[in-house]
């Protein structure tokens, strides 16, 4: 097998979705082929994406606030709008009739 397939079944090998013939291979595969293992080493090692205290800052009160004050600003503008056209039609139909 090529480094081009192990590599590209290397995600369904870590997680285990391979059939076993196709697990063999690969294993055969990472015994003689040094990159292919070094790639496998990095794949099935854990790592952590970012410190909590960065995920915590990036949400700042301050801009939370200004988006949820957009947000529902928009909100009630769309509802008024809805309401008034709502209301226009009530009052075109009660003018016709």
């Amino acid at each position: 097998m090529t480094c081009f397939l192990v590599r590209d079944l290397l995600p369904l090998y870590l997680e285990g979705d391979c059939k076993r013939e196709t697990e063999h291979i690969i294993e055969e595969h990472l015994k003689i082929c040094s990159d292919c293992k070094d790639m496998y080493d990095t794949m099935a090692e854990p790592f952590e994406l970012e410190s909590e205290q960065a995920v915590e800052e990036a949400f700042l009160p301050e801009e939370e606030m200004r988006f949820k004050q957009r947000y529902y600003g928009l909100l009630i503008i769309k509802a008024a709008c809805w309401f008034g056209a709502a209301f226009a039609v009530m009052l075109i139909i009660k003018l016709l009739i």
